[in-house]
């Protein structure tokens, strides 16, 4: 496959390398690259996949124990590693936890047998009457959650590296743009910046900042000091600041007093408004 090059060049060089000529969305470790994830068809591969595990199992002679065994160890494993990179789409989160209850129940997609238990009493844990069984949904926004982390603590990374050239970065804060950019990452951003239905601000919440000498720690946006950003707690001092992007190293440096060069605003501040700094 090739980026802006003709098909009929494509053929050419395929017949002298001795190769075939592939397509996008293509297959690789079991993850379609180059698809859409929002899309239903993009998890066909790990539902189809799940749906044909069971086969090979004589399942009708398994006890409970051994199919809540095989449910928490091997099917649903079987989606982590897309579960790990994509957001699933709540339709295919519902579907695969159909599969995974039809089979601890002992039915099938042909055969099917009596729920005695809802699947979110499974899910709970043991202490309050359940089986701690994953609940898939979480355990998706989880996964990228740690890809949320990789961001903070692995930035030489070559990964790090691509993502900083594509969408830019800002006092050592990867930019989001949510417009013009892929859907992988535009879920990433909501779940570390707590937006929308994946968010909900748990990430920024867990995490503590450690200030350090300040260069990587902007004044305004990170909640370096209690549990908001100083935009929120000093949003009218915030609207006026030319400078929205000045690290805390770069404010003590310019000077922290009140009439420091580290304070820039776009008009003169009111004396009520100066006494806040």
């Amino acid at each position: 496959m090739g980026v802006n090059i003709s098909d009929s060049w494509m053929s050419e060089a395929a017949a002298v390398l001795g190769c075939n000529v592939g397509k996008i969305p293509f297959m690789y470790l079991d993850l379609p690259i180059g698809g859409n994830p929002q899309r239903l068809s993009f998890w066909d591969p790990i539902v189809n996949r799940i749906k044909s595990r069971p086969s090979g199992w004589n399942s009708r002679f398994f006890s409970f124990g051994g199919r809540l065994i095989l449910l928490k160890a091997v099917m649903t494993s079987l989606p982590v590693y897309a579960l790990s990179f994509f957001k699933a789409p709540s339709g295919i989160i519902c579907s695969i936890e159909s599969l995974l209850n039809k089979f601890f129940w002992g039915g099938s997609e042909d055969c099917r047998k009596i729920t005695w238990i809802g699947w979110n009493t499974l899910c709970s844990k043991k202490e309050l009457g359940g089986l701690g069984v994953r609940k898939l949904k979480e355990f998706n926004i989880a996964l990228l959650g740690k890809r949320c982390w990789r961001m903070l603590v692995d930035r030489e990374g070559l990964w790090y590296h691509v993502l900083v050239a594509r969408y830019g970065e800002v006092g050592g804060r990867l930019e989001v743009g949510y417009q013009s950019v892929s859907s992988w990452w535009r879920d990433l951003g909501r779940i570390r910046d707590g937006d929308g239905e994946s968010g909900g601000g748990w990430f920024g919440h867990s995490v503590m900042r450690r200030v350090g000498d300040g260069a990587e720690t902007l004044l305004w946006s990170h909640r370096w000091i209690g549990g908001s950003p100083l935009s929120v707690w000093f949003h009218r001092l915030f609207e006026l600041a030319e400078n929205k992007t000045i690290t805390v190293a770069n404010l003590f440096s310019m000077g922290l007093a009140r009439d420091g060069e580290g304070w820039s605003w776009r008009r003169r501040l009111w004396a009520w408004e100066s006494v806040t700094i």
